[in-house]
């Protein structure tokens, strides 16, 4: 799940671990052939007990979804080689100490649980990049963000559908932060958020999709850092505000409008002849707006 380049961006930039290995479905069949068992994704109606995961010591990828979890299987903490650990959607609400002992994970999906206090454990991870607290709005995020300073490798981090009216001020301590997603967060304060980020110098693309955006904020134009810029499903986006904003970002690369039912974009496309990529794909462009929007753009890679 890292940032490859910039049309990676079209796929959510998946890397996918473990291509020529076999995937596991149960803990009988993994321990069946122990060697082998490297990516386990259960689907939590093995009768075999998840203690039984200590004997797996060659897993790398450990998916837990959907299990109505409270809490995790200590014996996880024996996974030395884990490197991908996804428990989302079940209702943990805290995480063990034993974990501090995945020295190699570097990936670590929380979304959908029903966490108050954040896990420190996680700061003492010293391989993890990347970070996936979507859906637990329970959470102090001043808290979270203070806490992930200490995470010292942190490049990719999920804020998404947590109700966030305001982005903590510390985000912009987040030094090593690429990409940041922060979908689904209606009431964000657009021209606060874009004040924080554009003092975190590391950011690359953000992700702000499904967020009800009408007009924006001047302050977009204060995020020179950006290279790529997330808008999907976004359906009443102020496209002559953007268009004005998005002068001022010079380095922005890739550009995502997609699924915003879009008819017509501004007359003048000068704004977006900079762009790499454009992607409009999935709203309303008749072909004579498709083949105006082509020509305008000879040297953008636009998408329909």
């Amino acid at each position: 799940m890292r940032l490859i380049s910039y049309l990676s961006i079209f796929i959510l930039h998946f890397v996918l671990y473990g291509q020529t290995n076999t995937k596991f479905t149960t803990l009988k069949s993994a321990l069946n052939e122990p060697e082998k068992a490297k990516w386990l994704e259960l689907n939590c109606k093995d009768e075999q007990p998840l203690s039984q995961l200590e004997q797996l010591v060659n897993v790398q990828q450990l998916y837990l979804k959907d299990c109505a979890l409270k809490e995790l299987p200590k014996e996880i903490g024996k996974l030395q080689k884990l490197t991908l650990l996804n428990v989302q959607n079940n209702q943990l609400t805290f995480l063990s100490a034993e974990l501090e002992a995945l020295a190699n994970l570097s990936v670590i999906n929380l979304r959908g649980n029903d966490f108050e206090k954040f896990p420190s454990v996680i700061t003492k991870l010293p391989k993890l990049r990347e970070i996936d607290l979507t859906d637990n709005a329970k959470l102090d995020f001043s808290d979270v963000i203070e806490q992930l300073q200490q995470v010292e490798k942190l490049d990719f981090l999920y804020l998404s559908e947590n109700n966030l009216t305001t982005l903590p001020e510390q985000l912009s301590l987040l030094n090593a932060l690429q990409e940041l997603h922060l979908t689904n967060n209606p009431n964000l304060d657009l021209t606060q958020a874009f004040s924080v980020l554009s003092k975190t110098a590391s950011l690359k693309i953000l992700v702000l999709d499904e967020n009800q955006i009408t007009g924006i904020p001047s302050s977009l134009s204060k995020m020179t850092q950006l290279e790529g810029l997330v808008l999907d499903g976004n359906p009443n986006i102020r496209l002559d505000q953007l268009s004005n904003q998005l002068e001022k970002l010079q380095g922005l690369k890739v550009l995502l409008l997609r699924n915003s039912q879009i008819e017509k974009l501004p007359e003048n496309l000068d704004a977006f002849n900079k762009l790499a990529v454009l992607e409009l794909s999935g709203n309303r462009f008749s072909e004579t707006e498709q083949a105006r929007i082509k020509n305008g753009l000879p040297d953008t890679n636009v998408v329909f």
